[in-house]
């Protein structure tokens, strides 16, 4: 059983130094990344950038909705 189209999942661990975000894309492949958690020269929040990151959007572009929240 498939995932609804478009629809991803997250996970995120924030410590003292790292977040890790581990994804689920839309086609149920685990992806993940691990970014500095304070680096504000770079992004204001570890876990929205690694969002946006797996999701493959530009820094200030808004992370889409899913259609159940519409």
């Amino acid at each position: 059983m498939g995932t609804s189209a478009g629809k991803w999942d997250f996970w995120i661990d924030r410590g003292g130094t790292f977040t890790d975000i581990v994804g689920r894309d839309p086609d149920r492949r685990i992806v993940a990344v691990k970014l500095l958690s304070e680096d504000r020269a770079a992004y204001r929040d570890a876990a929205i950038a690694g969002i946006r990151r797996l999701m493959g959007l530009a820094r200030e572009t808004a992370i889409p909705r899913s259609g159940s929240e519409r």
